[in-house]
């Protein structure tokens, strides 16, 4: 059986981006006598308050990643103090690697469904990515959204199409669908964002996806059972 070896996923690196000013407030500096054993008991207590498996994964994911800065800043602190020296990136990244994964295990250890929060854990880097079958819906609709995409448009045009998916988005968690019929109509109206985006701000395709689902995140938090088929799409 192959080992796994945890990594945070793509979107609790751009949470943590965005959101680490407001997690530092919350949370305190990794400089604090007893910082580390408060996060750790604030993270098991928001855990604890999560409803789905894949709540509870993604802040398992988010909160152990500032836990696990706080091991690396005493590690680097006492680098400084005892060898008279600073870490090296390589050093530092591959510290922050080796201590994330045992932290996640260590975390989840203290749940009953821990083995069900790390099964969505491993999934979740499927959040910000395509999934198959819209790629393949897209391939064969494309002569209509290619068609859409050419329709000429203003300069401003990126950011009155953001606002549309955005208002498009909420539309659609709000309607009677099933969970998995809003799940694809996201994925799909997020897809045809990112070539918008790809096109007005040169960005790769794959990351400007990313973005665009990272931003509707807020919105999917509020409905934890699209979240879930989202990451579940084939």
């Amino acid at each position: 059986m192959i080992a796994v070896s945890y990594l945070p996923p793509p979107l609790v690196h751009e949470l943590r981006s965005r959101s680490f000013p407001r997690l530092f407030r919350m949370t305190g500096s990794p400089g604090n006598r007893g910082f580390g054993r408060v996060l750790r008991q604030r993270i098991k207590a928001l855990i604890n308050r999560e409803r789905t498996a894949v709540e509870k994964a993604i802040t398992l994911a988010y909160l152990g990643s500032f836990l696990v800065d706080n091991i690396v800043h005493a590690e680097r602190t006492a680098c400084q103090i005892i060898e008279k020296r600073a870490l090296t990136e390589a050093e530092e990244k591959a510290l922050w690697d080796g201590h994330y994964h045992n932290v996640i295990q260590t975390l989840a250890a203290e749940h009953a469904d821990a083995e069900l929060i790390l099964a969505h854990l491993e999934r979740l880097e499927r959040y910000s990515r395509l999934p198959d079958t819209i790629y393949h819906l897209r391939t064969r609709h494309w002569r209509m959204i290619d068609r859409m995409l050419r329709q000429p448009v203003g300069d401003d045009a990126a950011e009155h199409d953001e606002v549309a998916i955005l208002r498009k988005v909420q539309f659609i968690l709000a309607s009677m669908r099933t969970p998995d019929a809003k799940a694809r109509l996201i994925c799909l109206a997020a897809s045809v964002l990112a070539d918008r985006q790809c096109w007005f701000r040169h960005l790769p395709w794959p990351a400007a996806y990313m973005q665009i689902m990272t931003d509707l995140y807020p919105f999917l938090a509020q409905y934890p059972d699209v979240l879930g088929k989202i990451i579940d799409l084939p």
